[in-house]
């Protein structure tokens, strides 16, 4: 998933613009300037595009005050980890400090939108030309508060984040040639994280402790199982925003955060000894964050070797595991798709069907349905639903997986109105169950018909495969 960071000074409408993107109020509004003072993550909520995350950085300004310059050093990190930029301009008072900020990005060599806010009549409009003189190609006049321009804006963004794919496209093409199973192995401090690693790589790589926190940075690792290439990602334990102490804990959840998004899989390590309220609390957490950023998920119970025994093991270690299975149903009963395993790092134990697991929902993230036969299925699915709902007014035209990696299908339908809402979770349950979908977020978008973007021009380009 793209990752795009909004900047500009203080007080331009950064947060506005970013609660109107997630569709959320996450981002405190308020006419003081320098309210937002860290960064704040979410994902675009407007499905007809393609997905992205975008972050919400401070203001940028000049000042000795160090918090304020601790969160400068936050933005400057935002930047240099984004693939697009969208730097907030007052239409209204352009400042001399957006020139400042302008040099920081183009030192940055990131792609960028100007976005004039509070463009709000048809002058300021015309005058944000003027922010071109800031020396990026593309300034878009808005007004987040009247909702003006902003569909213009979401154009704009797919219209770049496309330029930045094809850029790198022949990367893309040479990591799909070597087949490369990208994994990140997640989980809370001290769940047992570098100790798996160390097993699967055969060596001690990664220093294990009993002290929760060891593990700071995101480490890489490559290892070869059954032909099969694995690039593995250890992380730091990831922990609830009001836990993080100290500068070192944030950006060590932000490389966390970030190494699940460069993956196709993540492994969340769950200790055996769990309660259904820990795991509910806190590995639920963790489960979301994967789900929200779009990727395959395992659920890994690590430490099993100290609740199997010797006297336990055959026909009474897998009344356990189904026993242990059902607890973690029940504290994470939305994650239902998502495979469980049943591992010790310590002791090597099932780590092989780990990898295959991982690697078997790994294919499945990048699986693709031919178009005729997705739509036979669900000519046929859809009449059972028709059956077990006789009042439904539904109609489906068509329907197409228009992504993979991760899916996303698009259904053509009559009317947005007559989807009732266990409809979409009936289908995904039906498709899951038809085309293995296992262990990976499904999206589905319900289209009228004749709907299109507003002010959308067709470009033959995307349509390019």
């Amino acid at each position: 998933m793209n990752q795009i960071c909004i900047v500009g000074r203080p007080n331009t409408g950064k947060s506005s613009l970013f609660n109107y993107l997630v569709k959320q109020r996450k981002s405190i509004v308020d006419p003081m300037e320098g309210v937002t003072r860290d960064i704040i993550s979410g994902d675009s909520a407007h499905n007809q595009y393609a997905p992205f995350n975008v972050w919400d950085t401070a203001g940028y300004l000049e000042t000795s005050d160090t918090i304020d310059s601790i969160a400068q050093t936050k933005i400057n990190y935002a930047i240099n980890h984004s693939d697009l930029i969208l730097f907030v301009v007052d239409a209204q008072s352009p400042n001399p400090i957006d020139e400042e900020m302008a040099l920081i990005i183009k030192k940055a060599n990131i792609p960028c939108i100007v976005v004039a806010n509070k463009a709000d009549n048809r002058a300021l409009e015309m005058g944000s030309a003027e922010f071109y003189s800031l020396g990026f190609d593309t300034v878009v006049p808005v007004s987040v508060i009247q909702k003006t321009g902003l569909t213009t804006l979401l154009d704009s963004i797919e219209d770049k984040l496309y330029d930045i794919k094809s850029v790198y496209q022949h990367d893309s093409e040479e990591a799909e040639e070597t087949d490369e199973t990208r994994i990140a192995i997640i989980g809370r401090p001290n769940a047992g994280k570098s100790m798996l690693l160390n097993t699967l790589l055969g060596y001690e790589r990664m220093i294990v402790s009993p002290i929760a926190g060891t593990t700071r940075d995101a480490a890489d690792e490559v290892i070869f199982y059954k032909n099969q290439k694995i690039r593995i990602t250890d992380t730091a334990g990831i922990k609830r925003n009001a836990k993080i102490k100290d500068d070192i804990e944030y950006y060590a959840t932000v490389r966390s955060a970030q190494a699940i998004e460069h993956s196709e899989v993540a492994i969340l390590l769950i200790d055996a000894h769990a309660s259904i309220d820990e795991m509910a609390r806190h590995d639920k957490v963790l489960a979301k964050m994967v789900q929200d950023k779009k990727r395959a998920l395992v659920f890994a119970l690590n430490k099993w070797d100290l609740i199997k025994t010797d006297e336990n093991s055959g026909r009474d270690n897998q009344e356990l595991m189904k026993a242990m299975e059902l607890k973690i149903r029940k504290a994470l009963p939305e994650f239902d798709y998502v495979p469980v395993c049943f591992i010790s790092g310590l002791e090597n134990y099932k780590t092989d069907k780990l990898l295959e697991t991982a690697i078997k929902v790994r294919n499945d993230f990048h699986h693709r349905v031919v178009t005729g036969t997705f739509n036979n299925w669900l000519a046929k699915n859809f009449i059972e639903y028709e059956g077990e709902r006789a009042a439904s007014k539904l109609k489906i035209y068509y329907a197409s997986q228009v992504y993979t990696a991760p899916p996303r299908f698009v259904f053509f339908i009559n009317k947005k109105d007559n989807i009732r809402k266990d409809f979409p979770r009936f289908l995904e349950n039906k498709m899951r169950t038809a085309f293995e979908f296992t262990g990976v977020p499904i999206t589905l978008t319900f289209r009228e018909r004749d709907e299109e973007r507003p002010g959308k021009k067709t470009s033959s380009k995307k349509h390019k495969k």
